[in-house]
């Protein structure tokens, strides 16, 4: 019962850091996808999900709405798009928030996906 307040405090903290984590590795499978194929893959963010696409011409998606964990948002000004060769077009910068603190997905110029707690440069 002594553990049980100290847990719910911490536990907004690890929703952000998984979804951190989540949106990192499924950045980095999306790299990879188009390296394998040689065809571009972006992956495009709303406030609670977000959506792969293949971009072969016009970008069409290829899974559905994949929600994000319960209570974290996400902001992305672009969206992050592999070219074939594995690099981006544009470096992004995805900030997830619970509202009380916040973690940054950043996408290199190179295709280097990190996480970090301050804004990417």
């Amino acid at each position: 019962a002594i553990g049980i307040p100290a847990f719910t405090r911490t536990l907004p903290g690890l929703r952000l850091t998984d979804a951190a984590r989540q949106v990192a590795t499924e950045l980095q499978h999306v790299r990879m996808r188009a390296i394998a194929r040689g065809i571009p893959q972006q992956v495009t963010f709303s406030t609670s999900s977000y959506v792969l696409q293949q971009c072969n011409g016009a970008c069409t998606n290829e899974s559905g709405n994949v929600a994000l964990p319960e209570g974290i948002t996400a902001t992305a000004a672009t969206a992050p798009r592999f070219e074939p060769r594995g690099t981006v077009t544009t470096a992004a910068a995805i900030r997830l928030s619970n509202g009380t603190g916040q973690q940054y997905v950043c996408v290199r110029n190179i295709g280097r996906v990190n996480i970090q707690d301050t804004a990417c440069p």
